[in-house]
């Protein structure tokens, strides 16, 4: 068997480029079944064997295990991602429990990929809202790459953005407030790096408006978005989380119209790029709520009605 990493990323961005997640998990499920099945062939077809009933693993056979291991470890980590995105965390967590079981029987659990993998999985558990779990796996990773020597700007700006996301789960917003500065100070000094600023930037805004600080909360908020629409044609990911926040602003400043209209166009991001998951079902309730109170009931019932739909389809 021979995994070609080249090709299997090529395709998988050919998939994300069309906004199919069906066709894509398809794609990540089929690939994931064919290592595995290649696995179970070649474990059966070449095992050589002496009088003293020992077996040795041949050059050959090394190489295909090496290639089935990496093979499984990029789809596995793919797989965990697409999940995670399209807000199916049972599966998440399953994919990147597998990876790490993976990863591990290779001996790579002190690595720094195995710890960016827990960081991933300590972020999926924050999001199921188990923020023990969480905080574990963050805590896990930190040890990894303390060990590792691994204290550079952007890895340990990833360890306070995300504990910080944590805290302002548990509406510790001071606490998180804190973590998405210092993450914010650290990730400023990693070159080529305005999706992470722009991020750390949106998530402090956050912080500090639950915390009361509404004019810091502002300020950092209009740097963020100013970032964002000049990232990716304006389709960066992350951007709909940060106008989400503008018009969250906006909603409670009494600017009912300029927090509808930013919902829709938060709604359309998130739509496009992860389908109808759980941020999109959020944001229609939200606009629901505001054309509500601005006493569009057509309008409210337009978007309650999106919500139901996509909250049917999710497992």
């Amino acid at each position: 068997m021979s995994f070609d990493t080249k090709s299997f990323y090529e395709e998988l961005d050919g998939y994300y480029a069309r906004y199919d997640n069906e066709a894509t998990e398809k794609f990540l499920l089929d690939s994931l079944d064919s290592v595995e099945n290649a696995m179970i062939i070649s474990a059966g077809t070449s095992c050589c064997c002496g009088d003293d009933d020992s077996c040795e693993i041949d050059a050959q056979d090394k190489e295909w295990i090496i290639a089935r291991s990496q093979g499984m470890i990029a789809i596995l980590n793919e797989l965990a991602c697409f999940y995670r995105g399209v807000s199916r965390w049972p599966e998440c967590i399953a994919a990147f429990s597998k990876l790490k079981a993976e990863m591990e029987s290779c001996g790579i659990m002190c690595s720094d990929n195995y710890a960016l993998v827990t960081l991933n999985l300590a972020g999926a558990y924050r999001l199921m809202g188990d923020y023990e779990k969480a905080l574990g796996a963050f805590g896990e990773a930190r040890e990894i790459l303390a060990i590792n020597g691994k204290n550079d700007p952007y890895s340990t700006a990833s360890l306070y953005n995300n504990e910080g996301l944590v805290y302002q789960d548990m509406k510790e917003f001071v606490k998180a407030a804190d973590h998405f500065e210092k993450a914010l100070e650290y990730m400023r000094l990693v070159p080529n790096n305005d999706a992470e600023i722009a991020t750390s930037l949106s998530n402090a805004a956050m912080a500090y408006y639950s915390a009361g600080n509404l004019e810091k909360a502002q300020t950092m908020l209009e740097e963020s978005l100013a970032i964002f629409s000049g990232l990716d044609d304006g389709m960066n990911p992350h951007y709909a989380g940060c106008l989400n926040t503008k018009a969250l602003f906006a909603f409670h400043a009494g600017d009912l119209e300029l927090a509808a209209k930013t919902f829709e166009l938060a709604i359309e991001k998130t739509r496009i790029i992860f389908g109808e998951n759980r941020e999109f079902i959020i944001g229609c309730r939200n606009c629901a709520f505001t054309y509500s109170k601005l006493g569009n009931e057509e309008m409210s019932k337009k978007y309650s009605d999106m919500a139901a739909a996509a909250e049917a389809k999710l497992p």
